[in-house]
């Protein structure tokens, strides 16, 4: 899908407000920071700021990217182990989120400290989350399986990124990993009919 020219300088500016807002949120505090000083360390308007976004926090989380078509229907439509097709649907998402490491890095600075902007992004995962359920219960037929699979792989996303954010030396694949494997080993637990587990 080819991306006119308008689009591209949309999406740019979205970015570049997206930035400047992150960058003076680092350094002071998204709630010491109004509007019309990230429009002008942006280089646009007030009024081009509320064109692209509604508040300050909408302007830091941005819009974070969303699971892509093609990998979801990969996952819905795939034959092997559903497993190993969530994990490589996960890593692709990953992947995605690799492109802007420092972003998400100054996202996690302000979602430290920022209540109503991990409110926005909670949105944002409710969608994504509801979305899945969607593709998955066209996998599993079974709504409630689906919700639970859509749930545990956000969940994994969230994790993921957590430990990646306390752990400096490791990459989010890396990061991915560990949290996969304590996942699976949880279902295991919950599967078991034994005392001890």
């Amino acid at each position: 899908m080819t991306v006119s020219l308008r689009e591209r300088r949309r999406q740019q500016t979205a970015r570049d407000i997206q930035l400047a807002t992150l960058k003076l949120a680092v350094e002071r505090g998204l709630e010491n920071v109004t509007t019309e000083e990230i429009a002008a360390s942006a280089g646009v308007s007030t009024r081009t700021f509320f064109n692209y976004y509604v508040n300050k926090e909408t302007a830091a989380i941005g819009a974070p990217p969303a699971f892509r078509k093609e990998d979801k229907n990969a996952l819905c439509d795939g034959t092997g182990a559903l497993r190993n097709d969530l994990k490589r649907f996960l890593h692709r998402h990953m992947e995605n989120l690799t492109k802007d490491e420092p972003i998400l890095r100054m996202i996690g600075t302000v979602l430290r400290s920022n209540e109503k902007a991990r409110g926005i992004l909670e949105g944002f995962i409710i969608m994504e989350r509801d979305e899945l359920t969607e593709h998955l219960c066209r996998r599993v037929q079974n709504r409630q399986v689906a919700a639970a699979l859509a749930s545990s792989a956000t969940d994994a996303i969230a994790r993921t990124i957590h430990l990646w954010e306390q752990e400096k030396n490791l990459t989010l694949g890396a990061a991915l990993d560990m949290v996969w494997d304590g996942l699976i080993e949880s279902s295991h637990l919950l599967a078991s009919t034994s005392k001890d587990a």
